[in-house]
């Protein structure tokens, strides 16, 4: 069964590479590289843009690898004729295919490898594999969020207490469950690098959803003799 990870995984990668924040930002003449840090993701959209921008952005990219997740489930239980819970094959392949998707939200084939962090991304997947879980994470990091206002020290703690308690209570303990939730772990603290840098210095940036004011640095307005990318 798993030598068809060979097609599923570049499909999960070319679905995750889709980004979502580009395609609205772009839509509204807003230039995310010029707000905040620079990133192509919700959170930055939700700088520059506000509130709604950014539920709606965060939104569309869990729906993405919910659906890629989806396609994994629905492929395994079709294969081995049983509609069930969760067994080991189900978890190898929608983790293999989520951690696709989150490495094509990263680095997009579609945008010259230049994507966004992988956090929505990565709540789609860890929401359809470990729902209870993922309950528990967001009512522990969504009131640090609140307090600290620091997005990327509750993302890189979140997605770590989610791979932990994940195997800990629901996932099968097998070489490749662990190793792939281990590479999901070291994947979002890889993308988060430069933000782990800045906490570690005290200038990490500040989580805000009031819509910054359009101005000639964070807005770039597209006329018909303007390139785009």
């Amino acid at each position: 069964m798993y030598w068809w990870l060979f097609l599923l995984c570049p499909l999960a990668y070319l679905i995750g590479g889709f980004n979502v924040s580009k395609t609205v930002t772009k839509s509204q003449n807003v230039d995310l590289s010029k707000i905040g840090s620079g990133n192509a993701g919700a959170t930055n959209v939700g700088r520059a843009m506000g509130f709604k921008w950014f539920l709606l952005v965060t939104i569309l990219e869990c729906i993405k690898c919910a659906i890629v997740a989806l396609i994994g489930y629905l492929f395994v239980s079709f294969y081995t004729g049983a509609f069930t819970f969760y067994t080991e094959s189900h978890y190898i392949i929608i983790l293999a295919m989520g951690l696709s998707a989150v490495f094509g939200a990263i680095f997009p084939v579609w945008y010259r490898f230049k994507g966004g962090k992988g956090l929505a991304t990565w709540i789609g997947l860890a929401f359809f594999l470990n729902p209870l879980v993922m309950l528990v994470v967001a009512a522990i990091y969504i009131p640090l969020l609140i307090i600290t206002h620091i997005m990327s020290l509750s993302t890189v703690l979140g997605v770590i207490t989610w791979a932990i308690l994940s195997l800990c209570i629901e996932a099968p303990l097998t070489a490749p469950v662990i190793i792939m939730y281990c590479a999901c772990v070291a994947l979002i603290v890889y993308s988060h690098r430069k933000n782990i840098v800045r906490l570690l210095t005290g200038k990490e940036n500040k989580f805000t959803l009031k819509k910054n004011k359009p101005t000639e640095k964070n807005v770039t307005v597209t006329t018909e003799n303007q390139p785009t990318v």
